[in-house]
């Protein structure tokens, strides 16, 4: 088994990405639009991964990968090995996709944090313009 798994240590972690996104039943487009390169370099990869793991397409190749990871996962139950590392609350990142980071998945504390900022700051712009047009207009003289 160790002799197996030590051609799934050979893929890239972009290779990894995209087999992960593959078992989740994304196309390559929809990789394209959530990762910023091209399909036909996610193609490339992909077809890489298989040659690789010596899958015959990449249902299959997503396939192993996933059962690969589960099995670590169940050797290695703190994931300290291989899993993601936890978001920072602080700072936020930015909610609107942007070339650096495409794809944006925030924390339920990062997404409170963001409704917190949204709902308190609103207001008080809108306070604040007000008391502006306000004193202006005081100060013009154009206030009835």
């Amino acid at each position: 088994m160790k002799d197996m798994d030590g051609r799934f240590e050979t893929l890239t972690e972009r290779q990894r990405t995209y087999l992960r996104m593959v078992h989740n039943l994304c196309s390559s487009q929809e990789i394209a639009f959530h990762t910023g390169e091209t399909e036909s370099t996610i193609n490339g990869q992909i077809k890489k991964a298989c040659r690789k793991l010596g899958a015959h397409g990449r249902i299959e190749a997503a396939r192993q990968f996933h059962d690969y990871e589960r099995r670590v996962q169940l050797l290695d139950p703190g994931g300290s090995n291989y899993a993601s590392r936890p978001q920072p609350l602080w700072p936020l990142p930015w909610v609107m996709p942007s070339r650096a980071g495409t794809l944006n998945v925030m924390t339920r504390q990062q997404v409170i944090s963001w409704a917190l900022i949204v709902s308190i700051g609103i207001p008080m712009a809108v306070t604040v313009a007000a008391m502006l047009i306000i004193a202006i207009s005081f100060l013009l003289g154009t206030h009835a």
